[in-house]
């Protein structure tokens, strides 16, 4: 599916991790980047606006100021209004200074792999380190209870990376390291909350502020009754998000009642459920019913380890298998939504 051709301020700041005030001052006082702007005046960012904020963040990472960050590019590419190459983006010093490399989502305790950009200097060895260094730099900020630190690390890595790349490798590998400590008896579960808690703020702020305008939830995202692991639905929540379908992230342990009701109420297409540790086939029989009488039934899909080890029983009753990889299960959620 094409991603969307424009962006609210809202899904800019989501993107790059940049805050909205700080994007209206790069614009107003500096003129670093000119977002389009509707009838009604509201800003509208195109691929190409969200790709020079990367390297503006890039940039100033590398310590230019950002009064000189204007000079710094046009002598690194030409003209800051020139375009761009999303696919090759360069820092200062000469020529093309990224490369792409593939990393293991095994860390994060996910299935396949990824493929990132990252910068060239050091080695891919190093650039895959600095992913690692956010990472660790997050887990440790949760075991001080420092939001204010991890939303930096966070920050930097979506500046840098993206928004996709930070999510599913610095984010979700220091959630599960972080309630790794607390099963092993070495942490409080109350790291692996705080945590949990700034992961689903920054999903859902992302997801809303990646919600095509006037489109109402198209998918809804939620983990089975009884199941606390979230980080897999978070990342198929977001895939989706990023691909420009409307997505209501509802979390762990969600009652099938409330999964009913907000179907019922929202016009969803797809339920996509996550079971890591149990998948409970009464309830989600009783799920099936609720939605059943529904003038246009949506389509119910279900994915996580649980899920797979009943994939037999998931196709005998009607519902759907998602893939225990959360990336590729999230593009089968935009497939179906496509079809449906």
């Amino acid at each position: 599916m094409p991603r969307p051709a424009r962006f609210t301020i809202r899904a800019a700041s989501a993107l790059t991790g940049i805050n909205p005030n700080t994007l209206r001052a790069w614009e107003r006082r500096h003129g670093l980047v000119r977002p389009e702007r509707t009838p009604k005046g509201y800003r509208l960012y195109t691929g190409e606006d969200i790709e020079r904020l990367r390297a503006i963040c890039r940039a100033m990472q590398q310590g230019i100021s950002v009064g000189r960050v204007r000079e710094h590019l046009e002598d690194a590419e030409g003209p800051l209004g020139a375009e761009l190459e999303p696919s090759a983006p360069r820092l200062s010093g000469g020529p093309s200074a990224t490369r792409v490399i593939e990393v293991s989502l095994a860390n994060a305790g996910l299935a396949g792999t990824a493929s990132i950009r990252v910068p060239v200097q050091g080695g891919a060895a190093t650039a895959t380190q600095t992913l690692h260094d956010l990472s660790v730099q997050i887990e440790q900020a949760a075991l001080r209870f420092d939001r204010a630190a991890i939303e930096r690390a966070f920050g930097r890595a979506v500046g840098l990376y993206s928004l996709r790349q930070a999510f599913a490798l610095t984010l979700a590998p220091a959630l599960r390291r972080v309630g790794e400590r607390y099963l092993e008896g070495l942490g409080n579960v109350a790291e692996e909350h705080v945590l949990a808690a700034f992961a689903r703020e920054r999903l859902i702020a992302a997801l809303a502020g990646l919600r095509p305008l006037h489109q109402p939830p198209r998918v809804l995202c939620a983990c089975v009754p009884g199941e606390q692991h979230e980080i897999m639905l978070m990342v198929l929540a977001l895939e989706v998000g990023l691909e420009g379908v409307s997505t209501l992230y509802l979390g762990a342990d969600t009652p099938i009642e409330a999964i009913a009701h907000t179907v019922e109420n929202s016009g969803t297409q797809v339920v996509a459920l996550s079971a890591t540790l149990a998948l409970p086939q009464e309830p989600i029989l009783t799920l099936q019913q609720l939605v059943a009488d529904r003038r246009r039934k949506p389509t119910l899909m279900i994915g996580g380890p649980a899920a797979a080890r009943n994939r037999d029983w998931l196709l005998a009753n009607g519902i759907e298998p998602l893939a225990e990889d959360p990336l590729e299960a999230g593009r089968q959620v935009v497939a179906r939504v496509m079809r449906d």
